[in-house]
């Protein structure tokens, strides 16, 4: 791309565990940062992945896709000396220049493909001028993946107009997907609806999203069923015990619905189902859970933790935002590892819920959000 404007890029090698590692290494590569500040990994943030198809009559990329994996570095704006005394270094570009956000964006200078939907990406859609009611979906953080995957998919079909976009334009829903990365339904689900749109036509957006939320819903249903079944077998095999405790963390509607209705199928037989939450700092989750399911109760986490270990807890269920490939794990609220390890230690099942909506394809972990 000889005469295109680019960031900092390169190639996954074979030594770099992460995109993460590649982007460490070849800012390290192409300026003096590693000189001027030590380490910087930490001031590397992660956006969503990018398909980048190419046409191959033009020569770009011989017609292949294209996974890019954008990384944003925040430095100190105040930090002048910093600023000025940064350099390239290398052979692979022969020029440099510092640009505002809004200059960048509006620059008409030849790019590299899809360079400005990167910085979107890598700056999960900050600068993207979105209508207020997705910002407000955005900034929810006490409900789970489940139920804002269903509200995305609303907001895609209340606001996706028809029309071209640019290699650098984002349909709503690309935008969306972008917002809460680590959320996999919420990105599996905008993926799919942008799919059906343009292969259906916009035409057809009401039943795209009525049968998009349909499929959520049952898959959401199956998801229940299962856990259900799981859970009340190790419930019944404890049919001489008086009490039956069952743990949780953070707050999703899957597990409320699971434990609902173990509640409600408990009464035929003499063990009673207690449900304890775990107060799951930081956003206290577990308060608003304990409201949510008959007669639960919270404890502080640390307190949570000490009763699993002290055998009062019969198994603990969480949730899921994400099935890592290739049985990989799973990505959920911070704490979630932590407590899992405990449960571990102290013999006591653990059960990750998720429904098909939360598998993730790539091999990478998604972009984690503080939370996670």
């Amino acid at each position: 791309f000889g005469g295109h404007w680019a960031a900092v890029s390169g190639s996954i090698e074979t030594q770099d565990v992460s995109p993460l590692a590649t982007a460490d290494r070849e800012v390290g590569e192409e300026t003096n940062l590693g000189e001027l500040l030590g380490d910087y990994g930490h001031l590397l943030n992660s956006g969503l992945h990018i398909d980048i198809a190419r046409d191959k009559s033009k020569g770009t990329f011989g017609g292949r896709m294209i996974r890019v994996y954008p990384f944003a570095l925040t430095l100190p704006s105040e930090d002048i000396h910093l600023l000025s005394n940064i350099e390239m270094q290398g052979t692979e570009h022969d020029k440099m220049k510092f640009l505002t956000i809004s200059d960048f964006l509006g620059m008409s200078d030849q790019c590299v493909p899809s360079l400005k939907r990167a910085f979107h990406h890598a700056t999960s859609g900050r600068y993207l001028d979105l209508p207020q009611e997705i910002r407000e979906w955005e900034e929810d953080r006490v409900n789970g993946a489940a139920y804002l995957a269903r509200k995305a998919v609303d907001l895609a079909a209340a606001h996706t107009q028809s029309g071209e976009l640019s290699e650098d334009e984002l349909s709503i829903a690309q935008s969306i997907s972008i917002l809460r990365p680590s959320m996999v339904p919420i990105v599996n689900a905008m993926n799919e609806f942008d799919r059906r749109v343009k292969h259906e036509g916009y035409g057809q957006i009401e039943r795209v999203k009525d049968e998009l939320l349909k499929s959520l819903a049952d898959e959401g249903n199956r998801c229940v069923e299962l856990g259900y079944e799981l859970v009340m077998n190790m419930y019944k095999s404890k049919a001489s015990s008086t009490e039956f405790v069952i743990g949780t963390f953070s707050r999703s509607s899957t597990l409320k619905s699971i434990l609902q209705r173990i509640i409600e199928s408990s009464d035929d037989v003499s063990a009673k189902v207690r449900v304890v939450c775990s107060q799951s700092t930081p956003g206290d989750e577990g308060i608003l859970m304990a409201t949510d399911i008959t007669g639960a109760s919270c404890l502080p986490d640390e307190e949570f933790q000490q009763q699993v270990i002290d055998g009062k807890m019969d198994v603990v269920i969480v949730g899921a935002d994400c099935v890592l490939s290739e049985g990989n794990g799973v990505v959920n609220k911070v704490g979630s590892k932590a407590l899992a390890s405990v449960c571990k230690q102290a013999g006591v099942p653990t059960i990750s819920s998720a429904d098909r909506w939360k598998l993730w394809s790539d091999i990478y972990c998604p972009p984690l959000e503080d939370i996670f």
